[in-house]
């Protein structure tokens, strides 16, 4: 019989996943605070639309791993 798995082992996908959304966001807002003044422009929004779809994605995988 297997030992049961961890909870970070069942749960490191949406971990990463939420990781990586965190590390976009960092750079949405490194777009947003840029000495330029015109604001983080198309390439600053894609940065945060991924990020925003990156996160729902690891939360739905982490609310998945934490249930089953």
């Amino acid at each position: 019989m297997a030992p049961p798995d961890s909870l970070l082992r069942r749960c490191a996908l949406g971990l990463w996943f939420c990781a990586i959304s965190a590390l976009g966001l960092l750079r949405f807002f490194a777009y947003l605070a840029d000495d330029t003044g015109a604001g983080p422009g198309h390439v600053g929004w894609t940065w945060f639309g991924g990020s925003v779809v990156m996160a729902v994605v690891g939360l739905v995988l982490l609310v998945r791993a934490l249930r089953g």
